[in-house]
């Protein structure tokens, strides 16, 4: 199964609360549709340092998500990256084989 790398786009909305309010629950986090609404926002903003990726199959499914961030390294006067590996959908790490 070939598997697409790809920013986050506002038609994503509904596949990606699915996966992330999987996230939250996996972790046992409390999270609010509210709070999701203020990530998902987040995500669209260009300005907003909070960036988004999906993992897509062939059918056009997100199976995966996943979001980075920036972070300053000040003793190295650097810019590193976080990246949060948040959710695969049932099946998708073994389906990808």
């Amino acid at each position: 199964m070939a598997i697409t790398i790809r920013p986050v786009s506002p038609a994503d909305h509904d596949q990606w609360e699915v996966l992330y309010s999987g996230y939250a629950d996996f972790y046992k986090v409390h999270q609010t549709p509210e709070m999701r609404a203020t990530v998902w926002s987040w995500l669209n903003d260009n300005s907003h340092e909070l960036e988004g990726f999906v993992a897509v199959n062939e059918a056009g499914g997100i199976v995966g998500i996943a979001h980075y961030r920036p972070f300053s390294r000040p003793l190295s006067a650097t810019v590193g990256g976080l990246w949060t590996i948040c959710s695969l959908a049932r099946g998708a790490r073994t389906a990808s084989r």
